[in-house]
């Protein structure tokens, strides 16, 4: 379904989201800052006759001309057909200029070939094409602005659930190929659940389990976005979060600690202000592991995630299911990574002291091998 709004005020709307239209008559009056930054610019401009007294290369392809002069003073009803639906670009022009307001419009495009867009998107990963139609009244013309956003709304759709928006602002920036596709990669996954939850929830009544979960993973979400970590899933009670994608970075295992800290640090404020309400408060435990991982979009064309699987994931929810309640532990792997990250980053966040007590080797479900564990400590 299309969206379609009138704007009456541009202080409504987010200024980091957007910026101002190419043209220098319209940079300067805030009624028409709605384009999406860092997108191309499909422009066009018609007279009040309806006729095209501007476009440039893009608007050319998009609306199925050879060259400009094919376009250039002719009736935009003549290419207004087609793929974008007859009608539908003079229906928005006429809305703009008989309302003497901008007006927006999300659209998505069924059978638009892709070379009459000046990139192309991954379909299959995105689904339909979906463009931005901007339409500015502009002393007696009409401008039209149009944008391909498939990418831009893909991204906000999939990974809002996931990551804080500072995060999803830097992923526009990565191809769409990089993106994409399934690469093996070393990041650092974290799992935390309650310790007895399921004996919890055979003792109280359903309304009673979810309002605990939602407060719960309320706060495990704030403090996996504090250090631009991923989370990848809910199961439950327990929370798996991912650092290192889908955004590299080379302290992913500090940042991972880091969080695993400050969730117990959270949780403790939690379990205070529940049992003064006389609420259940069960303890959490974490698990956290790097390593090797396949990272990419899992599913199938109707239903598409992203996430991580390999190994490593399956570690983390190991050492996550043995932990006692309030405890953090780890691999070797995630001690030695995060210690180099202190010693090589320049690090913007207080780091405390972290101590790492060895547990011994442990059999852990569906691990080969024993695993050296490890129990982190945090001094500040």
């Amino acid at each position: 379904m299309a969206k379609f709004r009138d704007q009456k005020n541009a202080n409504d709307l987010p200024k980091p989201t957007f910026v101002n239209l190419t043209y220098s008559e319209t940079s300067t009056d805030p009624r028409y800052n709605y384009t999406i930054a860092g997108l191309d610019e499909l422009i066009c401009q018609v007279n009040k006759e309806n006729l095209v007294s501007f476009l440039n290369e893009g608007m050319v392809k998009l609306l199925g001309g050879r060259n400009k002069s094919d376009i250039i003073d002719t009736p935009i009803e003549k290419w207004d057909s087609g793929v974008l639906g007859d009608g539908f670009l003079t229906t928005l022009i006429n809305t703009a200029r008989n309302s003497d307001q901008t007006v927006i419009m999300e659209n998505e495009v069924q059978n638009l070939p892709l070379d009459r867009l000046p990139r192309s998107c991954s379909v299959e990963i995105c689904g339909p094409i979906r463009l931005r139609f901007v339409c500015s009244p502009i002393k007696g013309r009409v401008q039209v602005v149009v944008q391909d956003i498939t990418q831009t709304y893909w991204l906000e759709k999939t990974f809002s659930r996931y990551l804080s928006p500072y995060v999803i602002s830097q992923l526009r920036s990565i191809s769409e190929e990089d993106l994409f596709k399934h690469e093996r990669r070393v990041v650092t996954v974290l799992f935390a659940d309650l310790r007895g939850f399921t004996k919890y929830c055979q003792e109280v009544s359903a309304e009673e389990v979810a309002e605990l979960v939602n407060s719960f993973l309320s706060i495990m979400v704030d403090c996996i976005e504090k250090y631009d970590g991923m989370v990848d899933k809910f199961v439950g009670d327990e929370i798996m979060a991912v650092f290192g994608a889908p955004l590299k970075c080379n302290d992913h295992a500090l940042k991972a600690l880091l969080t695993a800290v400050k969730m117990i640090e959270a949780h403790k404020g939690w379990i205070n202000k529940r049992l003064s309400e006389k609420k259940n408060a069960p303890q959490v435990g974490i698990g956290l592991a790097t390593g090797d991982a396949i990272i990419g979009n899992v599913g199938t064309h109707k239903r598409m995630e992203y996430t991580v699987l390999g190994h490593t994931v399956n570690l983390a929810a190991r050492l996550c299911g043995i932990a006692e309640g309030l405890e953090i532990l780890t691999v070797a792997e995630t001690h030695h990574s995060a210690m180099k990250a202190i010693k090589d980053c320049n690090c913007n966040y207080k780091i405390p002291r972290f101590q790492f007590e060895p547990k011994g080797k442990v059999e852990l479900k569906n691990i080969f091998n024993p695993t050296p564990v490890y129990r982190v400590i945090a001094n500040s």
